[in-house]
């Protein structure tokens, strides 16, 4: 309905303007708290940050109608790649980027590392969907997935094990060659993400050309927060059942 619309466009909102400030990641959790915003590390050429600044806002999750996301019994049916990423094209930070290569991964720790992958096979994460895509110009490529847990203490639980200053996170899937994202998964760049019910979405955008970015970059945290909003309707689409 159009009150579970307005909360998704709300929490849209909240975890762009995260993620928009300049040189940090961000990171938005959805639990029925409420959406919290947290911010950490800046990109790869700068010091990690000190400490996590947490928010709490809005409404609660549960009230909005989300809970039918937070467990695989009331949320059971099986997520493919054509429903995650239903779109060849997506428009982000005035540009369109095309798909160029996406993959479903069962064996869920494969598509990440270090601890944090330990964490996916711990907490039962059971498929690990990505997609990466490239703009026109091919000057920015990025990698957007969502994970699979059986609940939502799991998915958060898998969560907690991330570290984005020593990038222990999920892997970003490299493109074909001559695709423009064949160094998507060795190039610095800007994460965004958030934790829905029993599902991880998140994105990591890079410089098509492998280089780093620096800590006055404006275009790759806004690439890589609208993708995150972008997959993030998936799960919307199911709370609203569209």
């Amino acid at each position: 309905g159009k009150s579970k619309r307005a909360l998704l466009v709300t929490l849209g909102a909240l975890a762009l303007a995260g993620v928009a400030t300049g040189g940090f990641f961000a990171w938005q959790a959805v639990s029925a708290q409420g959406p919290s915003t947290a911010a950490t590390r800046p990109t790869p050429s700068q010091p990690p940050a000190s400490a996590e600044a947490e928010a709490e806002a809005g409404p609660s999750a549960d009230a909005s109608g989300t809970s039918v996301l937070n467990t695989e019994e009331t949320d059971p049916q099986k997520m493919s790649l054509s429903e995650a990423f239903p779109k060849k094209k997506v428009t982000a930070a005035g540009a369109t980027f095309t798909r160029v290569k996406a993959h479903l991964e069962t064996t869920c720790e494969k598509a990440a590392t270090g601890a944090f992958a330990d964490a996916l096979d711990e907490h039962g994460c059971s498929r690990v969907l990505r997609a990466t895509y490239v703009d026109g110009k091919r000057r920015y490529a990025v990698t957007t997935g969502i994970a699979v847990f059986p609940d939502k203490d799991a998915a958060t639980a898998a969560d907690q094990a991330k570290d984005l200053s020593s990038n222990v996170w999920f892997r970003p899937l490299p493109g074909p060659s001559d695709s423009g994202a064949e160094r998507v998964h060795i190039a610095g760049g800007y994460a965004a993400g958030l934790v829905w019910g029993r599902y991880i979405v998140f994105s990591y955008a890079t410089h098509a050309d492998g280089r780093t970015p620096t800590a006055k970059e404006k275009t790759l945290p806004e690439v890589s927060g609208a993708f995150r909003d972008e997959t993030s309707l998936v799960l919307e689409r199911r709370v609203t059942n569209d």
